[in-house]
């Protein structure tokens, strides 16, 4: 049984859920939020998180707001923690409520770029892209560079969680005619993560107890 405790479990997630993350957390759970920027380079991601797990002292329970993210995730364990982590593929199914949403999303329409609140605030999209890019390179060179890392999306849809100015959809608005494509938006949820912190953990969770390694296979 996992100790319910609260002013026992930590909380580490990613900044893009940041908002969510403070949205959901009631108990004031202690929260570490970690840079977007690692979820490009997955081993570097993987290497920090297993960094906290083995720095968390005074904590027996871990809550990731993350999902597997390109094997981020993988391989993480702890002789002391239990770790939480929702059995996701990445931090859209966690924006959307759960994995089956999404998965019906990525079914219908699977050639889509999803933006929220977060992820504009930490700039991570095209256009923010395009501006390193631009600071880089030449113009022309960064508009390349753009066009063949999003050439396969047909689609943007920003996803609402959290009260936001407009200021983000018409952010989204222009990350969508700039790659020349649809916008849409979508009705997120806090579910998932109201479940994880919560301690609501059933088959949506991966819920792994000290002494073993979270496999990615778990994930499936």
């Amino acid at each position: 049984m996992v100790n319910q405790d609260k002013s026992k479990w930590l909380i580490v997630a990613c900044k893009t859920l940041e908002d969510e993350i403070k949205a959901v957390n009631k108990h004031n759970i202690d929260t570490l939020m970690v840079e977007y920027a690692l979820h490009r380079v997955p081993d570097a991601l993987r290497e920090k998180l297993k960094s906290i797990v083995k720095e968390a002292k005074g904590y027996d329970t871990i809550l990731f707001g993350y999902g597997l993210c390109s094997n981020g995730a993988a391989n993480l364990g702890s002789h002391e923690h239990t770790l939480v982590i929702p059995k996701v593929h990445d931090c859209i199914s966690i924006l959307l409520g759960s994995r089956s949403i999404y998965d019906k999303e990525f079914a219908d329409f699977p050639a889509t770029y999803y933006l929220s609140k977060g992820w504009i605030d930490q700039k991570a999209g095209p256009l923010d892209s395009y501006k390193e890019y631009i600071e880089k390179y030449d113009e022309s060179t960064a508009k390349w560079i753009i066009d063949m890392e999003y050439a396969n999306y047909k689609r943007v849809v920003y996803i609402h969680t959290v009260e936001a100015p407009d200021k983000y959809i018409e952010h989204s608005k222009e990350v969508a005619d700039f790659l020349g494509v649809a916008f849409e938006e979508r009705e997120g949820s806090l579910r998932l993560l109201e479940k994880l912190v919560s301690g609501d953990w059933d088959r949506e969770f991966i819920v792994n107890p000290p002494g073993q390694i979270v496999m990615a296979r778990s994930f499936l």
